[in-house]
C-alpha cells in the first residue's frame, strides 16, 4: 500500500467516522438525554412517594394523635428536595397509604381496618382540592417539556453545524488534492506541449489582427505576466492564453494573472483548453465580484476557429 493509498483510506476512514458521530449524536440528543432525564426524574419522585408513604404508615400505625397538620409538613420537605411541586395531592397521598397498609399481610387483617378508618377520617377533614394527580402531572410535564425541547433543538442544530463544517473542510481538502495534483502534471508537461501552447498564442494573435476595429500593442509595450494586450473602442483587453494537455488552470497561473492585473482598468480574458480546478474557478469568481475596474472573463476553446467564433460573439464587429 503506498503513502498515497493510505492518506486516503485515513481521509475517508476519517469522514466516515465523523458522519457516524453525527448519527450517535442525534440518537443522544434526541432520543436517549431526554428519555434517561425523564426517568431519572420520575425515579426522583417514584422514591419521594415512598418515602412519604412510609413516614405517614408509621405515623398512622404508632401515633395515635397523627393529624392532617403533620401531612403537609412532609410533603413540603420532598418539594424542596425535587424543586418542583409533588405530583400525589394529600388525598392521593392518604389513599395510597391506605392501599399500603392492605397490602402488609403480616398485620392482622383487623388492624389494617381500624387503620383504614383512622385515615379515612383524616380524609375527610382533607379541604377539597381542584388539581388531582394527574393534573398535576400534566403540570409536571409542561413545566418539563420546554427542557427536553430544548435538549433536542441544540442537538439537532448542533449536528447540522458539524455536518456542514465537516463538508466544507473536507470540499477544501478535495479542492486542495486536486490542486496538488493538477501542478504535479503541470511540472512533467513535455517540450511538445509548451511547443503546442506558444502555436495556441499565435493563433489567438492572428485572429485578433483579422480584425479591423481591433489594435494590438507592439510586443515591446506588453507587460511581463500577460500574452496579448489589445483595445476596442478605447478599452483595452488583456489576454493570458493557456494551452495544456492533460492538467488544468491552477493557482500559480490565477495568481500571475490576478497580480498583472492590480490596479488595471479593462477586461481580461483567459483563454484556456482544459478546464479550471475548483480552488482557481472560485477564486475568479471572488476576484470578479471584488473588483469593479476590471474582471476576468473565462473563454474555454481548443483552436483558432472556436476562438474567432467566441471572439465574435464577445466582440461583435
Amino acid at each position: 500500500m503506498n503513502t498515497k493509498t493510505l492518506k486516503d483510506w485515513f481521509t475517508n476512514f476519517g469522514t466516515v467516522f465523523s458522519i457516524l458521530g453525527f448519527f450517535v449524536t442525534i440518537y443522544l440528543g434526541v432520543w436517549y438525554v431526554p428519555s434517561w432525564l425523564q426517568e431519572s426524574q420520575n425515579e426522583k419522585i417514584k422514591n419521594a412517594e415512598n418515602e412519604i408513604l412510609q413516614s405517614v404508615k408509621e405515623l398512622v400505625y404508632a401515633d395515635s394523635t397523627f393529624t392532617l397538620k403533620e401531612l403537609p409538613t412532609l410533603v413540603h420537605a420532598k418539594e424542596i428536595t425535587l424543586k418542583q411541586p409533588f405530583p400525589l395531592s394529600l388525598n392521593d397521598i392518604l389513599t395510597k397509604t391506605e392501599e399500603s397498609f392492605m397490602e402488609d399481610k403480616f398485620i392482622p387483617l383487623t388492624k389494617r381496618k381500624e387503620l383504614i378508618n383512622k385515615i379515612e377520617e383524616i380524609k375527610s377533614k382533607l379541604p377539597k382540592e381542584n388539581k388531582t394527580q394527574i393534573d398535576n402531572l400534566k403540570a409536571e410535564k409542561k413545566e418539563n417539556i420546554w427542557k427536553i425541547w430544548l435538549s433536542i433543538i441544540v442537538t439537532i442544530v448542533s449536528v447540522i453545524l458539524g455536518i456542514i463544517s465537516t463538508y466544507l473542510k473536507f470540499k477544501a481538502d478535495k479542492d486542495k488534492d486536486a490542486e496538488i495534483q493538477n501542478e504535479i502534471q503541470e511540472i512533467t508537461s513535455d517540450k511538445e506541449i509548451r511547443e503546442y501552447g506558444y502555436e495556441f498564442e499565435k493563433n489567438i494573435e492572428e485572429a485578433l489582427r483579422k480584425r479591423s476595429d481591433i489594435t494590438i500593442l507592439d510586443k515591446d509595450n506588453i507587460d511581463k505576466g500577460i500574452d496579448i494586450i489589445f483595445s476596442k473602442a478605447n478599452k483595452q483587453y488583456f489576454i493570458e492564453a493557456k494551452y495544456l494537455n492533460r492538467s488544468k488552470i491552477g493557482l500559480n497561473t490565477f495568481h500571475q494573472l490576478a497580480h498583472f492585473l492590480k490596479d488595471k482598468i479593462g477586461e481580461a480574458w483567459l483563454v484556456y483548453n482544459t478546464d479550471l480546478t475548483p480552488l482557481v474557478a472560485q477564486q475568479i469568481c471572488d476576484f470578479n465580484k471584488e473588483n469593479k475596474q476590471i474582471n476576468i472573463r473565462l473563454i474555454r476553446v481548443t483552436n483558432s476557429k472556436e476562438f474567432t467564433e467566441k471572439l465574435n460573439e464577445i466582440l461583435p464587429k
